[in-house]
């Protein structure tokens, strides 16, 4: 079972995608700020991790960068999952190694494909 570890502070929106990625069979562990995701990542090595950037604490563009920077996180997929949907935003976490980008809101099959598509 792949491992995903969830950076998202919204509520509803971490259940909506839980509920998802569990009845897709994956396993789900979330975390709701910047600081913890980093810790998490480093204590877990997820398979995947879908990433906000709008977090409490360090900001998604920060926890990317921290995680490309070290060898034990470098090769973790991150999918960030962002309001923020401009040209230069998406650029933005792409240049920071990001594998890829879905705006909010999404469908649940948009996401489903992502994370099939990075896994």
């Amino acid at each position: 079972m792949s491992k995903i570890l969830l950076v998202e502070d919204d509520k509803n929106i971490i259940l909506a995608i839980k509920i998802c990625l569990e009845e897709a069979g994956y396993q789900v562990t979330v975390v709701r700020n910047g600081v913890t995701a980093v810790e998490r990542a480093f204590a877990e090595k997820p398979d995947l991790i879908l990433l906000d950037i709008l977090l409490p604490k360090l900001n998604g563009y920060l926890v990317c960068e921290a995680l490309q920077e070290d060898e034990e996180t470098k090769e973790i997929p991150i999918v960030v999952l962002s309001v923020k949907s401009e040209q230069k935003d998406i650029q933005k976490a792409m240049q920071l190694g990001a594998a890829d980008y879905l705006v909010k809101p999404f469908e649940p099959e948009e996401l489903l494909t992502k994370v099939e598509e990075n896994i």
